[in-house]
């Protein structure tokens, strides 16, 4: 019943908040037995295919190569620099004859993955955080001019950080031991493959770049040697420059996640001015961690970067929200969803989830690089059906919270960005992916609110749900499944010892010691890969606490500003009109009337 003025009666009113979900706990149980049929089919019926196909033993080590006939020709050793498919990273053997990495197959060509990588990175993150209903411009705008600065500095950056790693192993070459003697080849039994040796290894190899660079002569003379440095220490020539490839684009897209990770949770409080500077921090900083995890741990982290970016884009953005959010800006009554701007934001939600499997696959191995994409797919299925379930359980009367199902229905997508998206069967890669939206959910809900309220720091988007804990489940979900790698699994790329006695490979036909630096077989794959979270959350929270700290010196928005794009933008009438249906018991009785 309507009133004379187009009230709603006081009784209605009541009886329309008290409104009954149209989900009851039965369905909630079914929704999650029928997940549960599915994973169990999956466990019974379904495998991957198996590419390449298992054939026979491969020949020995041809010249040149660990384990085969020492030469005056340098022996190959495992690059630092990572590739996409369809690089040559282990070389042209002498004799002519390609090596078994330029027989892989290729997914796709390298622009379709730029295109979806450009996509997740630009269009997915900026239309997943325009919920806030008075900060649609800036979300959008602020969104991609900070990306696009974190990108070109991320293609320098990474580039920056290759030149300086080789700086510091030839470093352990001229003031180590004395040992390393990079003009003679090492015997081809004297190889053991242990992570020292490697980096002497690769430090020998920076040092034939630098006398290749010096007498460009070298280059037509030992053709095989020059292309071997090239590709060893990532160089594209032997001219002491940046050059711009695919590969190095798509380094500066993934250093730029962190920074978009970061950006979600200072939405809103900042300034444009100072998310510029957390971009740039961000990324620096991003590439400091990236040197120590990868390349001086040895960690392995390239399919999705599980710890090397979510994990560090969240405790980064932890860190700077903490030390630049003013007091108070949080509470402000614009930092709120808005109904059109909820259903962009699902939009935004829907591009990412799309293109996650190429996010997470791009530096896959090639023999994997179907199987990360079929698992990150099936993670994120199941993911779906957690944030229905979970966030229909959470709110109390089984009706579904759009903040929650917008993280959690992509939250599976973070937890298989790990290296166990190389090892899982589909029916775990359906397990992993329910976990990490069941864990993404549970801290939407508790974890922070705890942060909020003890620890003062404020995430706008909710990035340390979505990003920092399905991270840690894909985390311990690699460890776990690159413990069992022992020396069974050493093949000929460990040294001459170990080429007729390997018993095993890893999944798709890949070799142990080609994809992890540390493969000696005794559990140090696995140590190693631990490692890589704590040192990753120290590095984040020490760079992301010291450039909130930064950017607190620079004058953003005040506190009663936060969250409007009026203070930034020239703004619309109906904006106006928005405020003013924003605040106060008189607006809000306007707004009934009006309705």
């Amino acid at each position: 019943r309507e009133g004379k003025g187009g009230l709603v009666e006081d009784d209605n009113k009541q009886k329309s908040s008290k409104e009954q979900s149209g989900q009851t706990a039965t369905h909630i149980f079914m929704n999650a037995v029928l997940q549960v049929a599915m994973t169990i089919a999956f466990v019974f019926n379904v495998k991957h295919e198996t590419f390449p196909k298992p054939g026979d033993v491969s020949d020995p080590p041809g010249l040149g190569e660990p384990g085969g006939p020492t030469v005056t020709e340098p022996e190959s050793v495992i690059p630092f620099k990572r590739y996409p498919p369809g690089f040559d990273v282990v070389g042209a053997k002498p004799d002519g004859s390609v090596s078994d990495r330029l027989n892989e197959r290729i997914l796709e060509f390298q622009y379709k993955y730029f295109v979806e990588l450009a996509t997740y990175v630009y269009l997915g993150f900026a239309l997943q955080y325009s919920f806030l209903r008075k900060f649609g411009y800036s979300t959008l705008s602020f969104g991609l001019l900070q990306a696009t600065v974190a990108a070109q500095w991320g293609i320098l950056w990474m580039q920056f950080i290759d030149r300086f790693h080789c700086e510091y192993l030839l470093a352990g070459i001229n003031y180590g031991t004395g040992d390393v003697l990079c003009e003679e080849n090492l015997p081809a039994d004297s190889i053991s493959g242990t992570f020292n040796q490697i980096q002497e290894r690769q430090g020998c190899t920076c040092k034939l770049w630098t006398e290749i660079a010096a007498n460009k002569s070298m280059s037509s003379e030992l053709p095989h040697q020059a292309h071997h440095a090239l590709l060893t220490i990532g160089k594209m020539d032997f001219e002491d420059t940046i050059i711009m490839t695919y590969p190095a684009m798509m380094e500066g897209l993934l250093a730029t996640v962190p920074v978009q990770i970061t950006y979600g949770m200072l939405l809103g409080k900042v300034g444009p001015t100072q998310l510029m500077l957390c971009a740039i921090m961000c990324v620096t900083s991003y590439g400091i961690n990236y040197w120590i995890c990868i390349y001086m741990l040895g960690a392995y982290d390239h399919v999705g970067g599980s710890c090397v970016i979510h994990i560090f884009g969240a405790f980064f953005g932890m860190g700077c929200s903490l030390m630049a959010s003013q007091k108070g800006s949080a509470e402000n009554p614009d930092n709120a969803p808005r109904y059109n701007a909820d259903v962009l934001c699902i939009v935004g939600v829907i591009l990412n989830w799309m293109t996650f499997p190429s996010f997470n696959a791009y530096f896959a191995p090639a023999g994997a690089q179907e199987a990360v994409v079929v698992n990150t797919y099936l993670a994120l299925f199941s993911s779906c059906i957690a944030s229905m379930v979970f966030s229909s359980l959470y709110s109390g009367q089984f009706k579904l919270d759009p903040a929650d199902v917008q993280r959690t229905s992509i939250a599976g997508g973070v937890a298989i960005s790990s290296v166990v998206s190389i090892f899982a069967l589909p029916w775990q890669a359906m397990l992993i992916g329910f976990i990490g939206g069941g864990a993404c959910s549970t801290s939407h809900h508790y974890l922070r609110r705890f942060l909020e309220k003890k620890l003062l720091i404020t995430d706008t988007v909710g990035a340390v749900s979505l990003h920092a804990v399905p991270a840690m489940v894909a985390w311990a979900a690699g460890v776990i499944a690159v413990t069992p790698l022992d020396t069974t699994f050493m093949g000929k790329w460990s040294g001459l010892a170990y080429s007729s006695s390997q018993q095993k490979t890893m999944p798709y036909d890949l070799e142990l010691d080609l994809i992890f630096q540390h493969n000696e077989g005794n559990g140090d794959t696995a140590i190693y890969q631990a490692y890589m979270m704590p040192v990753t959350i120290c590095v984040a929270l020490a760079t992301g606490l010291a450039t909130g700290l930064v950017a607190r010196k620079i004058k953003g928005p005040s506190v009663a500003r936060t969250f409007s794009d009026s203070i930034f933008w020239k703004v619309p009438e109906d904006f106006q009109n928005t405020e003013d249906m924003g605040g106060g018991a008189d607006a809000n009785a306007q707004t009934t009337v009006n309705v």
